[in-house]
Parts: structure tokens; sequence; C-alpha cells
């Protein structure tokens, strides 16, 4: 990939951390009283919302299972331990520094200072981010022009999923759950193929983004795709002809 790389991927992981902050002063100051008391009312504001889901289904769709407070409070500790890790992962050291209680940061409290500096970092990775997707339709305007119709009609397969791959000589096919994409087309095959780079297996991994680029006769198809496991993989093949289907299950 030359635009839309796994280190652009992963800013774009990074542009949203400031959306659903809150000022509250007394985050300036580590303090496990004020954490157990924030985690508590937001506790309860996520029991009361699950119960109000809980009880629409039993009134209006026939729902008998009884309201499980337990799950829900367990379901609870789990997001809140998810997007602690995130965030950890996330935010730069120099910022993490400025942050007195990442639990209570981890909980949408933050002091002005920290909302102001983690704004600032989002809005520039948020920058940086749009700027690649602009020069990437600025090259595919123009580069599009020598690719064929099938090609830029038909190679576009974000929030896919593969679900097999058949290679038969120098032909690789690639068939897509396509339920969760944009497109009716469920496969597609590289015909007298070399594989460039694949850094894993291609199967039920989710494709991302694509590239296209004609190389004297020959195009190459870069994807970034992610696993199961939330690892990205950069997939380049080389190609002489593409084409592609839509087979019904």
């Amino acid at each position: 990939m030359k635009y839309f790389t796994k280190e652009w991927y992963e800013l774009c992981q990074k542009t949203s951390f400031h959306f659903s902050l809150e000022e509250d002063q007394q985050a300036e100051k580590f303090s496990e009283d004020f954490f157990q008391q924030v985690y508590d009312k937001e506790l309860q504001s996520w029991l009361d919302l699950q119960e109000e889901i809980h009880h629409h289904l039993v009134t209006n769709h026939g729902h008998t299972e009884t309201f499980d407070r337990e799950k829900e409070e367990a379901n609870f500790l789990d997001s809140f331990l998810y997007n602690y890790e995130h965030i950890k992962k996330g935010l730069p050291e120099n910022i993490l520094n400025e942050i007195a209680d990442l639990r209570v940061f981890a909980l949408n409290k933050a002091s002005h200072t920290v909302i102001d500096v983690v704004t600032k970092f989002c809005e520039e990775n948020k920058r940086i981010v749009e700027d690649v997707g602009e020069n990437f339709s600025k090259y595919y305007k123009d580069a599009s022009k020598s690719f064929t119709p099938e090609i830029v009609e038909n190679f576009a397969f974000h929030d896919c999923t593969v679900v097999k791959t058949v290679q038969n000589g120098s032909s690789l096919t690639i068939q897509f759950d396509t339920s969760g994409g944009f497109t009716a087309i469920n496969e597609i095959t590289f015909e007298n193929m070399k594989i460039l780079k694949q850094d894993s297996a291609l199967y039920e991994a989710w494709w991302l983004y694509e590239e296209v680029y004609k190389i004297d006769d020959k195009y190459e198809f870069h994807v970034l795709l992610q696993n199961q496991y939330m690892e990205l993989i950069d997939f380049i093949i080389e190609a002489e002809h593409v084409s592609f289907a839509q087979n019904k299950e």
C-alpha cells in the first residue's frame, strides 16, 4: 500500500478520543473516591439503559428471559477495560502523563487541559488521514483512465469478508461474504498472477482498503485487510487480467 498503509489505518483509530469527553475539575487530581463515584454512576446509567431495552423486548417482541443484572455489570466492566487498554495504547506518552487517572479518562471525564491536548492530537491525526485520502483520490482520478471499466466499477470490496481462496496454477480466485459490504460482486479472479506480498492467510479476513496500479501491461492490486485477531495484512498481487462474478449462494 502506498496510501492506505497500516500506519495510516492505525492513525484513523486515533481521531476520536475526544468525542465523548466531559470536563470535570475533579479529574485534575488522582482520587480513588472520585473514580469509584464516576464508575458507579456510569454503571447505573448502563444498567438503566439495558433494562429499558430488555423491557422493550419483553413488551413488544415476546422476550421471555429475565433481566440479568450481574451479566450486564460484567459486560460494562469488559467494555470499560477494553476502552482503557485502547486509550493506553492509542495516546502518546506525553499525553498519558497529563492524565491524572486513566480510569477516569476511560469513563469520559477529563480536565480542561487534558481535553484541549487530546482534541488537538485527534484533530491533527484527522487532518493527516484526510490528506492521504485526498491525495489518493487525485491519483486515482488520473490513473483510472488507463484501467478497464470492469476494474473501475467492480474492484471495491470494503467491509467484505474473505470466505474462500482457490489457486489454480497461475490464477487465484477470492470469494467474499458481501453482507457487510457495498457490492453484490462476491468473486474475483486474478489471471496470470503473481503474489508479491502476503503477510498472512486471507481466510476470514476483513477487506478494508484497496489501491490499483498499472505497470506496463499488468496491474498491481494492493489491499489492506484485518484478520480475526485484529492483525493488519498487506496483500499485493500482480495480474495480467482480472474478472468478477456475482454468484448466488
